[in-house]
């Protein structure tokens, strides 16, 4: 690591300590650490902070860039990543319930996978303050494409593909492609025999 990156790290590390809101106490540095580390440099030391930060990431992850865990103190343990992953630059994690991330999933920038929702209020204020969380599942060899969204409670079936920009609110099959907002199927694909 070059001399300017360490004490970027450094600096940041001593700034941090308390700052971040889903990590706890001294984990909080390992979040800003992460975001003094130039895109598609040091994956596998992102990784590392991510597991130091209170998440479950098995060996083989490469985290490309910064990523944004958003959701109550502590809840950096409701990440589970699977050994060979691939998580693009940007990518946002609401963690109000799990995220499970299997095998060989690759997610591209900018996506955002979000667990957070909220029951519909009175009409002076139609957003309940209460924060209800739905797990997210994505199966083994998955692709979530470039700012795709996935909403509260879906599951991405095995080998499915979410193409960039597309918003998913409901549960996609296995080996299926799907686009656009809100997405849908746009094709059945091959599966090995």
């Amino acid at each position: 690591m070059s001399n300017v990156v360490a004490g970027k790290l450094e600096r940041a590390l001593r700034e941090a300590r308390g700052a971040a809101p889903v990590v706890d106490g001294p984990r909080a540095s390992e979040s800003i650490a992460m975001r003094v580390l130039p895109d598609f440099t040091f994956p596998g030391v992102r990784a590392q902070l991510l597991r130091i930060a209170g998440c479950d990431v098995r060996r083989g992850v490469a985290v490309l860039g910064d990523i944004e865990l958003i959701g109550p103190r502590g809840s950096a343990k409701n990440l589970r990543i699977g050994p060979n992953v691939t998580i693009g630059p940007g990518v946002v994690l609401g963690l109000d319930a799990r995220i499970t991330i299997s095998r060989g999933v690759s997610i591209g920038p900018r996506a955002v996978l979000h667990t957070g929702t909220h029951a519909l209020g009175p009409e002076t204020c139609r957003m309940s303050p209460t924060v209800v969380g739905q797990p997210i599942f994505v199966e083994e060899g998955a692709w979530i494409g470039l700012a795709a969204i996935v909403l509260p409670g879906v599951r991405i079936g095995r080998g499915a593909v979410v193409s960039a920009g597309a918003v998913v609110t409901k549960d996609v099959a296995p080996n299926t492609l799907v686009a656009v907002n809100p997405a849908t199927v746009v094709s059945e694909l091959p599966t090995e025999p």
